[in-house]
């Protein structure tokens, strides 16, 4: 099969008469221009950078609010259940997770941790999320990839932050089941 080039357009730097690409400079100077002003709140790691050792902005660490952990806390304990029959093993000596292990964490309701309750999912915090990935990292790291993939790095945050109403209604009950289709 014999492939060629599309031919520019017009926002591409090869097309006649469009700008060329940045220059060094300008690529600094546009980065510098971004660079944050004014810094509205203390930064652990900036005041560490410069020197200063600040634990005040890192400890005591914020508990979590006594609702939150009540939310939770049934699904933490389900899932924990759970995890004590699934065969990491098994998974890694066959590079695939079992459809009853997929079926259990979708009956658990693992695929919607953070989607709100309106669409189908739990609607547990970022801290329960956390806890629950913390239980299933110390028994099967693939089974982090699959719940950390399916909704830290996958669709539903991104659709939770800039979705539309309608692209909420329409997909995140789907991603709340675990649906990939």
């Amino acid at each position: 099969m014999t492939h060629t080039a599309a031919p520019p357009r017009p926002s591409d730097p090869r097309a006649p008469g469009a700008p060329g690409p940045a220059s060094e400079r300008e690529a600094r100077e546009l980065a510098e221009a971004s660079r944050e002003r004014e810094w509205r709140a203390p930064s652990f790691v900036r005041e560490l950078f410069e020197g200063t050792f600040r634990l005040d902005l890192v400890h005591p660490y914020p508990e979590q609010p006594p609702e939150d952990v009540q939310k939770a806390r049934p699904f933490l304990e389900g899932l924990e259940a759970f995890l004590r029959g699934v065969d990491s093993d098994a998974i890694d000596r066959e590079g695939k997770i079992p459809p009853e292990v997929i079926q259990g964490l979708r009956g658990l309701g693992a695929f919607g941790i953070k989607i709100p309750e309106e669409y189908g999912g739990l609607g547990l915090s970022q801290t329960s999320y956390t806890h629950a990935i913390g239980l299933v990292t110390s028994q099967d790291g693939n089974l982090t990839a699959l719940l950390s993939a399916a909704q830290s790095i996958g669709v539903p945050q991104p659709l939770k932050l800039f979705g539309t109403a309608e692209q909420k209604k329409r997909y995140l009950p789907r991603l709340a089941k675990g649906a990939v289709s």
